[in-house]
């Protein structure tokens, strides 16, 4: 078995342990987290979104060496803050790099050591060898060719399928998207410097307009979108479960109707699985758990005449984009 390597315990390193233990218990060979072993075990087994852990997680020190212990199941638990630097078991084919510090491909090409051959950044990268999002561009990725790959991001696996079921439809003339996003540990809990302005203000005190990094990433993905694609993150005060609001112009015409039918066709069809349908007046709160890429609100669909339309869709930013996570390093793994 080609067995992976998890490098970074924060929001989706730790979501993404919990479904691999769940999932896929003999996958992961080794963690690694600077963080010392009693506030990993603690953050693994308690999260204020999602709860406590499904499965028994104990930290354990033996010989100088610590180990988490996942249902019984020991794996080693390295502290290094380079990667280059991480004692990569023999059995390691694939590092999942989920610090979010290294997204450059020459930075997170620092793993590829020993028997490691493949890395998947848990986070879009500006010059990886490919940004997948299954199924929109799956089939392009080819082990042989492509050794450091990017999941994109969260924003992304929601939008992708949104636009895509939109474009075979419909067609897209003109689209932009925001997104009603929740607070990261990228912004402020109190007012202190950050590069951008807004996010230097404290992030649970009022709504911050700001950038989102999934307009590059679906471009990469999705060459064929309109020209001039792109819009804005709106950041909440909330903790969980983002909004993606998607304004397009289309070539053909359209009532909410036909909209609604094409994302439950959709649903139940080639994104089964990805896209989910929420039920009647639901609220951010009510997704915390869901683990499709996203969920439609088809009540929230607008029109404008019959080719201006506005669609909706939520999202568990965590749970969501682990899942996607974990379904491409498990795909990835039984392939290289």
């Amino acid at each position: 078995m080609n067995r992976i390597v998890l490098s970074g315990l924060g929001r989706i390193g730790r979501v993404a342990t919990r479904l691999l233990a769940a999932r896929q218990p003999d996958l992961l060979c080794a963690l690694n987290d600077p963080a010392p072993l009693d506030q990993v075990v603690h953050l693994l087994r308690h999260d204020s979104v999602h709860g406590s852990a499904p499965c028994a997680i104990q930290g354990l020190q033996e010989n100088g060496q610590d180990h988490l212990l996942l249902d019984g199941r020991r794996i080693p638990l390295f502290h290094a803050t380079d990667p280059a630097d991480i004692p990569t078991p023999g059995d390691a084919r694939l590092v999942v790099e989920a610090s979010g510090r290294f997204t450059r491909r020459a930075d997170a090409a620092r793993h590829l050591k020993g028997s490691v051959s493949h890395v998947v950044i848990s986070a879009p990268s500006p010059d990886a060898d490919i940004t997948v999002i299954a199924p929109v561009n799956g089939r392009e990725l080819d082990p042989h060719r492509h050794r450091i790959i990017s999941n994109a991001s969260c924003t992304a696996h929601a939008t992708a399928p949104m636009l895509a079921i939109l474009d075979e439809a419909f067609g897209l003339e003109h689209l932009g998207m925001s997104t009603v996003h929740v607070v990261t540990n990228d912004q402020r809990l109190l007012d202190a410097p950050h590069t951008d302005l807004r996010r230097a203000r404290t992030a649970f005190a009022g709504i911050i307009p700001t950038t989102s990094s999934a307009f590059g990433a679906l471009r990469r993905v999705m060459p064929d979108l309109p020209e001039g694609f792109g819009g804005v993150a709106i950041r909440v005060p909330t903790l969980n479960v983002n909004l993606v609001d998607v304004t397009a112009t289309l070539r053909r015409d359209a009532t909410p109707q036909a909209i609604r039918e094409a994302f439950r066709a959709a649903a139940d069809g080639r994104w089964s699985g990805l896209v989910g349908l929420a039920e009647p007046d639901l609220v951010s709160r009510d997704f915390t758990g869901r683990p499709e890429s996203v969920v439609m609100d088809l009540d929230l669909t607008l029109t404008l005449g019959s080719r201006f339309v506005k669609i909706f869709g939520w999202h568990d930013n965590e749970t969501g984009y682990a899942a996607r996570l974990c379904d491409l390093v498990c795909d990835l793994a039984g392939r290289i």
